[in-house]
């Protein structure tokens, strides 16, 4: 049973991490590549919000399917498709067939991550707090590390981060292969009522707004503010090695602190994005980035953490809320952040910063109201 649970454990991180690395290579690329093609702000814009639009629309229903079919069956086939979607970026000639291809990595990517996280609660054994550290701390070294190697790849060609995308997705498919299920763990229960709305629904949706604004605009802000593709892709990595400290941060405090605390913390953290617009400078651009990473990191490991202490049942169908929450985010962020303006680039960081202010007042008054502040 023991050798059972820690092999779990390691296909865990592997499946997380090997998932994450072309989710996080893409968002770096298509923006670059499409810009090539005459993508204006608003294009780059749209194209994040297409994908976030399909992902929003698709992962309940997924969710919900991966509870019916497996969960293990479903993320098979959207890694599968996913290293399609991949490779064919490279036979794109105009702007319509980026639009399509970030809405078909919306659907492979809501049929992948519900059921990989309802995956590694069934088969990560009686303790679902380490299984859940790995899983996060995965895919966060992942999105870490991917933007800054597609950032040295694509100097020899766009198909070269392409194909890396689409290798490390087939790398999951086998990975899928393993896992055993694992009677469930439980948790200890420390937080006063659930929430869909504000322990699921309003922490994720500035969760995928904020990550996705970033993702749509941080390797074209930074190019375009005299960063090059290396120094854009290095604001990336740092953004990735904060959520991988945040949710390390996250996983030492759960038992100490209410996981309320927890997420409002990395509410007020957005706020800080507002600093762009007085400088944004390199290293300034560095530091922002650094705090925001750590800022969401907080947020999802709190929030996946809660869904886990409360639902031993039917977690895919919760984690479809979840995600689709996210998805709503990457429909309403970029397409927001896209608008021209006299701000061009800048206008990204505004926009995250007042929406932040908003989900950090209203998530005050209702702890208030729960009597936890």
């Amino acid at each position: 049973m023991v050798s059972v649970i820690k092999r779990n454990l390691f296909l865990i991180f592997a499946i997380s991490f090997t998932a994450q690395l072309p989710l996080t290579a893409l968002r770096f690329v298509v923006p670059l590549y499409a810009q090539n093609y005459g993508a204006n702000i608003f294009i780059i814009g749209l194209l994040g919000t297409i994908y976030g639009l399909v992902y929003f629309l698709s992962a309940i229903f997924f969710g919900r399917i991966s509870d019916k079919i497996g969960h293990r069956k479903l993320a098979i086939i959207g890694v599968l498709s996913y290293a399609f979607i991949a490779l064919s970026y490279n036979f794109f000639n105009n702007l319509y067939e980026f639009l399509l291809g970030r809405a078909l990595e919306g659907i492979s990517n809501a049929m992948i991550w519900p059921s990989l996280e309802a995956l590694t609660s069934e088969t990560g054994g009686p303790n679902k707090e380490n299984a859940l550290f790995l899983y996060t701390i995965s895919w966060s070294v992942a999105s870490s590390i991917s933007p800054y190697v597609a950032s040295i790849l694509i100097k020899y060609g766009v198909i070269y981060p392409l194909i890396f995308s689409s290798f490390s997705s087939i790398l999951t498919f086998i990975f899928l292969l393993f896992p055993k299920k694992i009677e469930s763990g439980e948790f200890q229960k420390k937080n006063n009522g659930f929430s869909l709305i504000f322990d699921i629904v309003i922490p994720m949706l500035l969760y995928g707004f904020s990550s996705s604004i970033f993702y749509s605009f941080f390797s074209v802000y930074g190019k375009n503010s005299g960063f090059g593709e290396t120094g854009a892709g290095l604001i990336g990595a740092f953004y990735g090695i904060f959520l991988s400290l945040a949710f390390i941060s996250g996983w030492l405090l759960s038992n100490r602190i209410n996981s309320r605390y927890l997420m409002i913390s990395g509410y007020f953290m957005e706020i800080t994005s507002l600093i762009l617009l007085l400088n944004h400078s390199f290293i300034i651009s560095l530091i922002i980035s650094s705090i925001l990473g750590f800022g969401v990191g907080f947020v999802y490991f709190s929030v996946l953490m809660n869904i886990f202490r409360s639902f031993h049942a039917n977690i895919g169908s919760k984690t479809g809320i979840f995600e689709s929450s996210i998805g709503f985010g990457y429909v309403i962020g970029p397409l927001v952040s896209g608008i021209p303006s006299s701000l061009g680039y800048l206008l990204p960081w505004l926009v995250i910063g007042l929406f932040s202010i908003f989900v950090f007042t209203i998530s005050i008054f209702y702890a208030k109201k729960l009597k936890i502040l």
